[in-house]
C-alpha cells in the first residue's frame, strides 16, 4: 500500500486512519511548495493533480473521504458493519465536505499564507472573513450532536473522527476561536490527544 501524501489536513485523515488501524504503508512524498503535485508523473495517478492517493492492490483510488471508506470496509475495524451505520458514517463525511471544508479552507488562507510566505491581499481577506462568518452554524450542529455523543459516531472512535479532526484542527490553527464551542473543543482535545494523532506528519504549526 502507497500513500502519495503531504502533511496537510486532507492527506492527514488518511495517515491517522492508517496508524490508528495498524496497516502498513509506504509514504509517497509529494511536495506541494514544488509543484510536484503538478508534474506528469503525478498527474498520471491523480488528474485533479490533489493529495492523497491511495495505491493499493491494483486501486487507485483519490478523495480523502473515499479513501476512509475504502480502508474502513478493507479492515473491518473503525468502520460501521451495518448499512445503517456505513450510512450515517457517510452522512457525516458529506457533512464535513460540504458544510465545514469550504469555510474552512477559507479561513485557513491565513496559515497557508504564512507558511508559504505570502501576504493575504483584499480578496483573501475577504475570503477569510466569509468563512468566519460561515462558520459558526455548521459548528453549532456538532456542538449539539456532541452533546450526545462521544465522537462522531457515538461511544467509539472511529474512521470518521479521523476526517474531522485534521480539519477542526487546522480551523484553531488559523486563529479561529472555539470558545463558543466548548464541547467541540473538548472532542478536538481528544482527538489530538490519541497517539497515532501524534504520529501523523504535520506541518510546522499544525
Amino acid at each position: 500500500m502507497q500513500l502519495y501524501h503531504f502533511p496537510s489536513p486532507n492527506p492527514q485523515k488518511v495517515t491517522f486512519a492508517l496508524k490508528e488501524l495498524g496497516l502498513y504503508y509506504e509514504l509517497v512524498s509529494v511536495d506541494l511548495a514544488k509543484g510536484e503535485h503538478r508534474q506528469a508523473a503525478f498527474l498520471a495517478r491523480n488528474p485533479f493533480g490533489r493529495v492523497p492517493v491511495l495505491v493499493d492492490d491494483g486501486l487507485t483510488l483519490s478523495e480523502s473521504h473515499a479513501i476512509l471508506a475504502y480502508l474502513g470496509e478493507k479492515a473491518g475495524r473503525l468502520w460501521p458493519s451495518s448499512p445503517a451505520g456505513r450510512a450515517e458514517a457517510l452522512r457525516w463525511l458529506f457533512f464535513l465536505s460540504q458544510h465545514i471544508m469550504p469555510p474552512a479552507g477559507d479561513v485557513a488562507l491565513r496559515f497557508r499564507a504564512k507558511f508559504f510566505g505570502r501576504a493575504i491581499d483584499e480578496v483573501g481577506e475577504a475570503a477569510v472573513k466569509r468563512g468566519e462568518e460561515a462558520l459558526p452554524a455548521a459548528l453549532a450542529i456538532l456542538e449539539d450532536h456532541l452533546a450526545q455523543n462521544r465522537w462522531m459516531m457515538g461511544a467509539e472512535f472511529g474512521l470518521v473522527d479521523c476526517a474531522y479532526c485534521p480539519v477542526l484542527n487546522v480551523i484553531e490553527k488559523s486563529s479561529f476561536t472555539l470558545t463558543k464551542f466548548p464541547r467541540l473543543q473538548g472532542y478536538l482535545d481528544a482527538c489530538r490527544a490519541r497517539s497515532a494523532w501524534g504520529q501523523t506528519p504535520r506541518l510546522p504549526g499544525l
